[in-house]
Parts: C-alpha cells; sequence; structure tokens
C-alpha cells in the first residue's frame, strides 16, 4: 500500500483554510451581489419617475419611504396589518393541511392521483382576478373570501411537493421497520415523517409565499380592512404614494416573517433529517 506524502498535517490544514477562505469569500460575494441588486433597483427607479413616468405618475423612492413612515406612525397600522396577516397565516394552515391529506392520498393510490391530478389542471387553470371576484360573489365583504382564495390558489401547488416527497421516501426503510414488527403508527413517526419533512416544510413556505400574494389581491375586491383594502382605497384617491408605501411594506414584513421563521425551521429540519438518515444507516 502506497503512501502520499504530500498528505500531512500541515497540507490538510492548509486546505481547510483555503476552503473557509473560499467560504467566507463567497457569502460575501453574495451579500455584495444582493447589495447592488437592490441598489441598481432604486437606481432605474429614480430613473424612471424623473425621465419616463414622471413623479406625479411614479413617486421616487424618497417620497415613498416617507409616506410609508407616515403609515407605520397611524393609529390603524398594527389592526391593518392584523386583518391581514391573520387570513394569510388562516390560508396557509388551511392549504397545508389539505395538502399533507391529498399528498397522501396520491403518493399511494393510483386511481387518487388521476382524479386529482385532473382537477389540480383544472384550478391551477383558473385566472387568480376571477377566483377573488369569486369569492366577493359568494362570501360577500368579509374576511373568508380572502382567506379561502389564498388556500385555495395555494392547495394544488403545495400538494404537489407534499406527494413527491412521500413517494421519495427510502421504501427500504419501511420494509426494516415491518420485518422488526414495528406497529404502522411507529412507521409513521419514525420513518415517513422524518424523511418527508423536508417537502412538507418546503410545501409550507410555498403556501405562505402564495397566500399573501393572493390574500393581498383578494382583499383589494372582497374586504373592507386590510392591506389589500388600504391599496384599493389610494388607488380610488389616486393617490400612488400611498398604493406604492403599503405594498412595500406589506411585502416587506412577508420577507421578514419568512426569512425569521420558516428558513430557521428549514435549517433545524434540515439538522434533524441529516441526523434521523444518520440513526437509520447505523441500524443497518
Amino acid at each position: 500500500m502506497s503512501f502520499d506524502a504530500s498528505v500531512t498535517p500541515d497540507a490538510v490544514a492548509e486546505l481547510s483554510a483555503r476552503e473557509l477562505r473560499r467560504s467566507v469569500m463567497g457569502r460575501w460575494g453574495f451579500r455584495l451581489g444582493v447589495a447592488v441588486g437592490w441598489l441598481a433597483f432604486v437606481g432605474v427607479w429614480y430613473l424612471a419617475s424623473e425621465f419616463v413616468l414622471g413623479t406625479q405618475q411614479l413617486p421616487p423612492p424618497h417620497t415613498v419611504a416617507d409616506e410609508a413612515w407616515q403609515v407605520l406612525r397611524g393609529g390603524g397600522f398594527g389592526s391593518t396589518l392584523w386583518a391581514s396577516l391573520s387570513r394569510v397565516i388562516g390560508g396557509c394552515v388551511l392549504a397545508l393541511a389539505a395538502s399533507i391529506l391529498l399528498g397522501t392520498v396520491i403518493a399511494y393510490s393510483s386511481w387518487w392521483r388521476g382524479l386529482l391530478g385532473s382537477l389540480t389542471r383544472f384550478f391551477v387553470s383558473i385566472p387568480t382576478v376571477a377566483l377573488a371576484i369569486l369569492a366577493l360573489i359568494l362570501f360577500g365583504v368579509s374576511g373568508l373570501g380572502p382567506m379561502l382564495t389564498a388556500a385555495l390558489v395555494a392547495t394544488p401547488y403545495v400538494m404537489s411537493s407534499v406527494a413527491q416527497g412521500l413517494t421519495g421516501v427510502d421504501r427500504s426503510l419501511i420494509v426494516m421497520s415491518e420485518s422488526f414488527a414495528r406497529t404502522r403508527a411507529q412507521i409513521i413517526t419514525s420513518v415517513l415523517l422524518p424523511s418527508s419533512i423536508l417537502a412538507v416544510i418546503g410545501g409550507a413556505r410555498q403556501a405562505f409565499a402564495l397566500a399573501w400574494r393572493i390574500t393581498l389581491l383578494t382583499e383589494v375586491f372582497a374586504s373592507s380592512d386590510g392591506v389589500g383594502f388600504q391599496i384599493r382605497r389610494s388607488f380610488e384617491s389616486y393617490d400612488v404614494r400611498g398604493m406604492l408605501a403599503w405594498t412595500a411594506l406589506f411585502i416587506g414584513l412577508m420577507f421578514v416573517f419568512e426569512n425569521l421563521i420558516f428558513r430557521q425551521i428549514e435549517r433545524r429540519a434540515f439538522g434533524g433529517a441529516h441526523a434521523s438518515v444518520a440513526n437509520a444507516e447505523q441500524r443497518r
């Protein structure tokens, strides 16, 4: 057996330091790219406001930021935001619950897979604006319409993600569990859920991303409160600054909510999933 004399502790340490520097430079490069992208976006906004559309049609960023600050200082910001956020969370939870149930059925039944596949293609082809107007007709001006519309639009996409995660579970782990006389409940909690948790979390993140967009759109037509209603009221009074300010505040909050909650849950789930796989491999 030959021994490579170049593989020394010093060489390994140098390689590790080089990889660490490369990783740090990659992170800083990504951050720099994000900063440059935002600066370019703001610059194009200023140019379009000043030379293309005019400040009346497209207010510059600093005036929108000032309007957003005035909205934040206003007394009704909290109640307006909570009205929209509660509908987003409700639609996300409904979509995720329905997706887990339907995704499980799709993963283990070919007949249901064909039926739900046809229904999914039908619902995906319906324009979102038509669903928002239909919610107004069915539920009137209420908070129920935006929440149910968000759940209805998000469910087909999340259902597909959950079904793919369930069908990708390693069958050998299930067979091995059955050979050791594990009950169905033990197989579900020890094999299926840990193996498909990443797909479920990914589906939840996708449901949240779709729910807040659909909720905002539906509130424009079928709500008497919430951020979408404020955008419609600003539009009716031709207050472009108010429209952009409410939109920017809501989008910013949703991004913060998604990064602080879903990203952290996803990181913990990745660690737990890797630990489950390692334990399963050790049992073999």
